[in-house]
């Protein structure tokens, strides 16, 4: 009888053994590859997703005439031509007959957007955060990573003038975002102030 209960604990015990060492593992690599099943088949979902959305977008730069593309690339052209920008700042001043001081451009830098979690499409968001990092190479930059370059401007004129200037600025062909704006009043004119802009133009470099 105790040789009986003796066998009955040995297979017992090499049950758990087996159990443990044999079976658990096998449940545990199942349950990882489910798992992994499941990751791919929403991968799998979301791929076929975008790929709708991307031919959406396709079909819909297809579909632009040549004086929208012509208008499109003015916007947000592929680089930024900085003697360009200085040239068409100066001809706003001009045109308000104010004078220019100076107008100097700094370094283009890579400008991040992030893409709003709240949308399945991934739309850009709203108020996009903007990341430049230090030390980075231009010839680094990330698929859909905007560029921007920012223009210090000197100018003299009247109240009157600055704001139309501002105006035309903003009614510009191309975005010239005022990022800073300061002034100072002339000692020896009171009409006159000089003004000190910091403008910021951007560009999407092609993929």
């Amino acid at each position: 009888m105790r040789f009986q209960v003796g066998i009955q604990i040995t297979l017992l015990v090499v049950a758990i053994v087996i159990a443990v060492s044999v079976v658990k593992p096998k449940i545990d690599s199942i349950r990882i590859a489910q798992s992994e099943v499941a990751a791919y088949q929403t991968a799998m979902e979301n791929i076929g997703r975008y790929n709708q959305h991307l031919q959406t977008l396709i079909n819909q730069a297809d579909a632009l005439s040549d004086y929208d593309r012509t208008v499109l690339e003015r916007y947000l052209p592929r680089e930024i031509d900085a003697t360009l920008v200085a040239s068409d700042i100066s001809n706003i001043v001009s045109r308000n007959q104010m004078l220019l001081l100076d107008i100097i451009p700094e370094k283009v830098i890579p400008v991040t957007t992030f893409l709003s979690s709240n949308s399945d499409e991934g739309s850009v968001s709203n108020e996009p955060s903007t990341v430049t990092p230090s030390g980075e190479e231009l010839s680094e930059n990330k698929n859909g990573v905007f560029m921007a370059q920012r223009f210090q401007v000197e100018v003299v004129g009247s109240y009157e003038q600055i704001k139309e200037m501002l105006r035309d600025l903003e009614r510009n062909a191309y975005p010239l975002k005022l990022v800073e704006f300061e002034f100072n009043l002339e000692e020896t004119n009171v009409n006159l102030i000089q003004y000190s802009l910091l403008v910021e133009t951007y560009a999407l470099p092609a993929n």
